[in-house]
């Protein structure tokens, strides 16, 4: 492939972990233990146990630092360690980007426009660089956060701005992925568009005609899928096949995960808590969530998904560190291995 062309492979399919906590969590104390009581690399056990993808955020300029570039670029080379390609998470934001909230960075402040086209095809370019001078060319971008209603808004939400001033940010995005790998020498990464629809076919159809439609220039489909949000593994399997085979695209869930058990060891409030939120037939033990990414696993390869990313496995609770996520991640209260 030459430099213009996406590096990832065809017929891959991807087994990730989005670790981007691990670093605050370290530095806070955590400590992950196999069940013996043996610390171990989390990095190193995921990637023995079959994981071959990591994904992480990065913010543009975080109040507190962590998930900034330099943090993100020192946990990838921790990946390439472990032989781990990266998925990078670009969130257009000093902070959480999600459906609820997508705000520019304050370093954007002012800009509109093709100014602030110009300053995201610029960052995009420039962090492209960094990772490639850092050793860590992504094989993955991820142009903005389960981005269902668009980024930076105002300017690019898609119900008050409208489809093609989110089409012309997003490609100005895209165009940055391009400067990058033709200045880095690199075959360009495959570039994400994702969403938060991995349950709901008529709302993703809807949005991926409507984003091609206006020209939104993207390889991979990515989605969100949470049970307790939205539905039925059915549902996501039926929606990815449909997905793929409309537009002929890669379709991938970025975002997946599954309680090991309904209690909590904190007081932050966690989104998973009632017994009415599980799936029947997976209970919230640590047998019944690897059962479930087991039959995840294999209803998306059916469906010709190819990968699933699950999200946040490492989110303990740390000291002065809470975690609304702890009874979703792979390891116990302590810190021991499930």
């Amino acid at each position: 492939m030459g430099a213009a062309a996406s590096q990832t492979a065809a017929g891959t399919r991807w087994r990730g972990a989005d670790v981007s906590f691990l670093p605050q969590l370290e530095a806070a104390g955590a400590v992950f233990r196999h069940s013996s009581g043996v610390p171990l690399d989390p990095l190193s056990l995921i990637r023995s146990r079959g994981v071959n993808l990591i994904r992480l955020r990065l913010w543009h300029t975080p109040t507190d630092g962590w998930c900034n570039l330099a943090h993100t670029i020192a946990l990838a080379q921790r990946a390439k360690a472990q032989r781990l390609p990266l998925l990078l998470d670009m969130h257009f934001s000093d902070t959480w980007a999600d459906p609820g909230q997508q705000a520019p960075p304050v370093a954007w402040s002012g800009l509109s426009g093709a100014a602030l086209r110009s300053a995201v095809r610029a960052y995009t370019r420039d962090t492209l660089l960094s990772f490639a001078g850092a050793g860590v060319w992504p094989l993955m971008v991820q142009l903005g956060n389960e981005v269902t209603d668009g980024f930076l808004w105002p300017h690019g939400r898609i119900s008050t701005a409208g489809w093609p001033a989110f089409a012309a940010i997003f490609n100005a995005a895209r165009d940055g992925v391009d400067d990058a790998a033709a200045a880095a020498g690199r075959q360009r990464p495959a570039v994400l568009l994702h969403t938060d629809l991995g349950g709901d076919n008529t709302t993703a159809r809807w949005y991926y005609t409507n984003a091609l439609a206006f020209g939104a220039r993207f390889d991979t489909i990515a989605l969100s899928y949470y049970p307790w949000w939205h539905g039925t593994m059915a549902g996501c399997a039926s929606n990815v096949a449909d997905l793929r085979s409309r537009y002929a695209k890669d379709v991938m869930i970025v975002e997946t995960a599954y309680p090991w058990t309904l209690a909590w060891n904190d007081a932050e409030h966690n989104p998973v808590g009632l017994a009415s939120q599980l799936l029947a037939g997976y209970p919230a033990t640590p047998a019944g969530q690897r059962a479930y990414l087991d039959a995840l696993d294999a209803c998306l390869a059916d469906a010709g998904a190819s990968a699933w990313c699950y999200w946040a496995p490492e989110w303990i609770t740390a000291p002065g560190v809470g975690s609304t996520w702890e009874n979703l991640a792979w390891f116990g209260f302590s810190g021991q291995l499930l």
